[in-house]
């Protein structure tokens, strides 16, 4: 008998996972490493901007990514273990497509240097805000079209179109759809009439005042903090396919 030669890389853990590996055995993939793999199949919302992020860092090659899990862009794992042979055929294929799915492509965002250090990926969101609960900073916001506004908040975040129904919707944004742009919203403004954004391609945030430390949240993990007055470039680095069932 001859080896699989469709090779899948499953990530994350639990029950979902380990019956999403049945399956994919079952389809006849080979399971391997996700830097070996023809599609990432990644079960949960962690596992998605992980393998996001790898593809957009070159850790994994730009393959299709079928997301499995609860999030509005993922497959409910009883449907995912059904229709994993779907992808399964489809993975190698020249023509690109797969059976009963649309490619959907999804922004990751390449984040500037905020304190001198390396570059960083965000799939989902990246947010600005102060250490110190309930304290105001400035944050001055530039767009690619050369707009720019000045707020008075705990913080700002920007979100992809995954992230766009997270933290940025829970402090007031606009949720968005694949390849509507980004959502810009700053968290508690010191303001009875908010303003929120929609941005195209890109921003640059710059933390106006010293007086608070402020932190940089990447996917929801703090990754250290931000140099006032030295704008951190948000910008789109690589698109990515998730795998979406067809609507009929």
């Amino acid at each position: 008998m001859s080896e699989p030669t469709r090779r899948l890389a499953v990530l994350g853990d639990g029950d979902s996972t380990a019956a999403v590996r049945s399956a994919a055995t079952d389809a006849d993939a080979r399971l391997v490493d996700r830097g070996e793999a023809d599609a990432l199949v990644p079960v949960g919302d962690a596992a998605l901007r992980e393998a996001m992020r790898a593809v957009a860092s070159g850790d994994a090659r730009s393959v299709p990514i079928l997301p499995v899990g609860s999030g509005r862009h993922a497959v409910a794992p009883g449907v995912a273990v059904e229709r994993l042979g779907d992808v399964v055929a489809g993975v190698g294929e020249s023509s690109g497509a797969f059976d009963g799915f649309d490619r959907v492509a999804h922004p990751v965002l390449a984040v500037g240097d905020a304190d001198g250090g390396r570059r960083r990926f965000a799939a989902a969101d990246v947010a600005f805000v102060t250490v110190e609960p309930a304290r105001i900073s400035e944050y001055e916001i530039a767009f690619l079209d050369g707009d720019s506004v000045s707020v008075r908040a705990d913080g700002a975040v920007v979100a992809t179109p995954l992230g766009s129904d997270g933290y940025a919707a829970a402090a007031g944004g606009s949720v968005v759809s694949p390849g509507g742009g980004l959502s810009v919203v700053p968290v508690s403004p010191f303001t009875t009439r908010p303003d929120t954004w929609v941005a195209s391609g890109g921003v640059h945030v710059t933390v106006a005042r010293g007086e608070e430390p402020v932190a940089l949240v990447v996917d929801g993990e703090r990754r250290g903090t931000v140099e006032p007055h030295r704008a951190v470039g948000l910008e789109v680095a690589t698109t990515v396919d998730l795998l979406s069932p067809t609507t009929e």
